[in-house]
């Protein structure tokens, strides 16, 4: 009989949940999702973080976690983000389709089912459009064929992942330059000699 009391008790709490999550601006300028209670916006506020509430309050699920920036790009948002956070997190390599649907993951809209992704577009970030191109990637990895979204990446990922052929690339042409050196030095002694004689 307990159990079936607290059953209900808790049933009936669930139906009207308050969405606690929304994003930030963080004082570096990146966007993040975070809980958006009264004591969590006041906390983030003392941090420098700005709380953009225009683009309203979701729930955080595994889906949220998978996707999230999904819910501003929806309302509108990718205009938030800066450039920064676009070319590292390499957001512009592969833009992800935005549902349609206009709805928050909430209690009432646990999913985005097939509906919501009809008419859906790619995100589109204007903040590129000055960009300098050299900046804009995707950089491919020498080894693997791998994308990366940034030069600093790139040279990341080939330090960790590829040490051993990135070594003796660079072991060759060090070799190199030593050896055309010795080349440049013994051919200007060879001209010496031949003006000498």
């Amino acid at each position: 009989m307990p159990s079936e009391i607290l059953d209900g008790v808790s049933a009936g709490i669930g139906r009207n949940i308050q969405p606690t999550f929304g994003y930030y601006r963080q004082p570096n300028g990146w966007i993040t999702i975070s809980p958006n209670t009264r004591l969590e916006r006041l906390k983030y506020s003392e941090e420098g973080w700005t709380y953009l509430g225009d683009y309203g309050a979701f729930d955080m699920t595994a889906y949220t976690v998978n996707h999230p920036l999904e819910e501003l790009y929806m309302f509108g948002g990718a205009k938030e983000l800066c450039v920064d956070q676009i070319l590292k997190m390499g957001l512009y390599i592969n833009p992800p389709l935005v549902p349609t649907c206009g709805q928050h993951l909430t209690q009432y809209h646990r999913s985005h089912n097939l509906a919501c992704w009809k008419g859906a577009k790619p995100v589109e970030f204007p903040q590129l459009d000055s960009v300098d191109g050299a900046l804009i990637g995707p950089f491919l990895c020498t080894f693997c064929d791998r994308k990366m979204p940034t030069q600093a990446a790139l040279t990341q990922h080939q330090s960790v992942a590829h040490k051993t052929p990135l070594s003796n690339i660079e072991l060759g042409r060090s070799l190199g330059t030593v050896l055309g050196e010795a080349l440049k030095t013994q051919r200007g002694r060879q001209k010496e000699d031949h003006a000498e004689s």
